[in-house]
């Protein structure tokens, strides 16, 4: 960001995890995508930010963009018209993955492209196709395309909203809390 621009509130803040799996993410009032290394003397397996989870690194359970797409409202009377949720992040990490061509080929299939096409444009991600591309099997450089999409890009917070009832769920942590009411699940 140039010195005195005006920092775009309405996207959601990005952060790059490094190569390595053991990071720290930080959080501040003020703009910030610094993620220190591993280095000696650094405690960088915890996360010592006033709203972080604990520990962050290998084994943490962030949302991915195939988790949404899986995802629906089961508030009562919404039936299928509870997909897709619309996502609406506010802290966004991407998390280095390692690259499984086999996983991503069988996923492609289970994907619903709109809704991850919604995701993508809001998370502004450009590098998203339109449709899957005819032989996608045998296409390394979408395969690695999707796996980004996919798998590396983890909404930390957020919310996720039922386009029919209205209902918001949020993202905090990584984690969607879609648990519903006594009241939301009556019959």
């Amino acid at each position: 960001m140039l010195p005195g621009a005006a920092r775009d509130t309405n996207r959601p803040r990005l952060q790059r995890a490094p190569e390595v799996q053991k990071f720290r993410r930080f959080r501040s009032s003020q703009v910030s995508n610094r993620i220190e290394r591993d280095s000696p003397g650094n405690d960088v397996e915890r996360d010592h930010s006033p709203s972080g989870s604990g520990f962050a690194g290998a084994g943490s359970v962030d949302m991915r963009l195939l988790t949404h797409n899986l995802l629906s409202s089961h508030v009562r009377g919404v039936g299928p018209r509870g997909f897709p949720l619309r996502l609406q992040a506010t802290e966004v990490r991407i998390n280095p993955v390692e690259f499984n061509p086999d996983f991503i080929v069988r996923m492609i299939p289970k994907v619903e492209w709109a809704a991850l096409l919604e995701a993508a444009d809001h998370l502004h991600l450009i590098q998203v196709p339109k449709e899957p591309i005819q032989g996608y099997e045998h296409n390394e450089e979408f395969l690695r395309k999707m796996h980004h999409v996919l798998l590396e890009v983890e909404v930390l917070e957020g919310t996720l909203q039922c386009p029919e009832s209205g209902r918001v769920f949020p993202i905090s942590r990584g984690i969607p809390n879609m648990l519903l009411s006594d009241e939301e699940t009556e019959t």
